[in-house]
């Protein structure tokens, strides 16, 4: 680091302090809500943030100042006499959260990741310091229609006074930065606007201050050089997965923010593998919440919260992420019978929650022909109906038949429907091992 660079650091710490004191100081004058200073400090300290590209070159004083500032947050939050001082400027509201760690990290490695691209740089540490902080205080005001999620109280209200402040964040500076047609750039606000606002809906315990500005850079990333075409397109899945995902929100376990993350992972499947790698997720979504026997006292509660969500992807990121970095097509089969395999445990454990008493065989042969359906519609619509499909038809069974009777031998008070994170995380490990089966038979004809 040179000498200007030791400046910029001393610099910009000698900000945060002052920034600090000056709220702190009105926090004990004007007695404000505890969330309305902290999201002041929130959109301060990301409208500070900006000028680091201009500022810094290399990566070094930016991770430098992410240390330093992170160890003070950290000195904060436990030293006793900070946290009842100067930290109740982030420690006053009454919730677990990280939040404060994960906005200096996303900072830093949205830095990183930009490489001194000022427009992927300044796009989401805006949303993040206006978006996020638009959707905190309008919801703590005005929200009445409430959003089931984890983590805090979220609000429909919120979630739109997000959406507008996230299209201004994006529309203005990627209209003017040039390069990009009003057309493209007014889609591109909107895009970002409604998967941004899903990200920031679903997060939880403060992983949004991580999640939104890291995810519409990749969002980002990806739509700035796409055509009118292409980003109505993205458009109209986005709407029409949400629409699907309101509609069948009273039909399903999932509370509102496990919802979102799936309409998310939605979009993440269809951009990289396009409709027919996002079939099986659907089909997934449409067949547990339809035909497998419901458990009343659970469904009304809307209880599964969005790591659950995580626990039914957890396997097929790996191949999806395969896909995406070779080409490989039969990285779709052991895809499709992950969520084959998910159907099929969750039918089965309703299933002796509802019958305790039937047989071993019973249960597995019912509920993996009920996970089938996932499976069958999904590779003929890729395939049709060959011999090639009806072999793969029949791996996908195999590995499906055993990731359930796995799952019955390993998962304790079957007959309790267990819904603990034990069970989501065996269920996670189990999926995810056994849908390798699929490959068995398959690899020399999709090399």
């Amino acid at each position: 680091m040179n000498a200007q660079e030791w400046l910029g650091v001393f610099a910009i710490l000698l900000v945060v302090v002052a920034l600090f004191g000056g709220l702190r100081l009105y926090q004990l004058m004007a007695k404000p809500e505890p969330e309305h200073v902290r999201k002041l400090f929130h959109a301060c300290g990301g409208l500070f943030g900006l000028p680091l590209p201009w500022i810094f070159d290399s990566l070094v004083p930016v991770l430098l100042l992410g240390v330093l500032i992170t160890a003070g947050f950290i000195t904060m939050r436990f030293v006793g006499r900070l946290r009842g001082g100067v930290g109740q400027v982030l420690f006053a509201v009454k919730r677990e959260s990280i939040g404060e760690l994960c906005y200096i990290a996303s900072m830093v490695l949205l830095f990183w990741f930009s490489r001194g691209d000022k427009l992927l740089y300044t796009v989401p540490l805006l949303m993040l310091a206006l978006a996020d902080t638009a959707a905190a205080l309008v919801g703590e005001e005005y929200g009445k229609l409430q959003i089931h999620a984890s983590g805090g109280p979220k609000s429909v209200e919120g979630a739109i006074a997000f959406f507008f402040t996230a299209f201004f964040c994006v529309h203005v500076p990627v209209l003017l930065w040039g390069g990009t047609g009003r057309a493209e750039s007014l889609l591109i606000a909107v895009n970002l606007s409604i998967m941004v606002m899903l990200a920031e809906a679903a997060a939880w315990w403060g992983l949004d201050n991580f999640i939104v500005p890291l995810w519409g850079y990749l969002l980002l990333k990806s739509q700035i050089g796409m055509d009118t075409a292409a980003l109505s397109s993205d458009l109209v899945f986005v709407l029409s997965l949400c629409t699907i995902m309101w509609l069948w929100r009273n039909r399903t376990t999932l509370a509102d923010d496990t919802l979102f993350g799936a309409a998310l992972w939605g979009y993440v499947v269809w951009s990289v593998g396009g409709w027919r790698w996002a079939l099986p997720p659907l089909l997934q979504l449409l067949t547990y919440a339809t035909i497998t026997m419901q458990v009343p006292q659970y469904h009304q509660l809307r209880m599964f919260r969005f790591p659950v969500v995580l626990a039914q992807i957890a396997g097929s990121v790996v191949w999806l992420l395969v896909y995406r970095e070779s080409g490989a097509q039969w990285a779709f089969y052991p895809f499709v019978s992950c969520y084959a395999a998910n159907v099929a445990i969750i039918a089965l454990v309703r299933h002796k929650f509802a019958a305790p008493n039937l047989s071993w065989f019973h249960v597995l042969s019912i509920n993996v022909g009920t996970g089938m359906i996932v499976a069958i519609p999904s590779i003929l619509m890729k395939d049709g109906l060959t011999g090639i499909a009806l072999l793969e038809v029949s791996a996908c069974l195999v590995a499906v038949l055993a990731a359930t009777a796995i799952f019955y031998r390993l998962q304790p008070a079957l007959s309790t429907f267990p819904v603990d994170g034990p069970r989501w995380i065996r269920q996670a490990l189990i999926v995810a091992t056994t849908s390798a089966i699929a490959l068995v038979p398959l690899y020399p004809f999709h090399p």
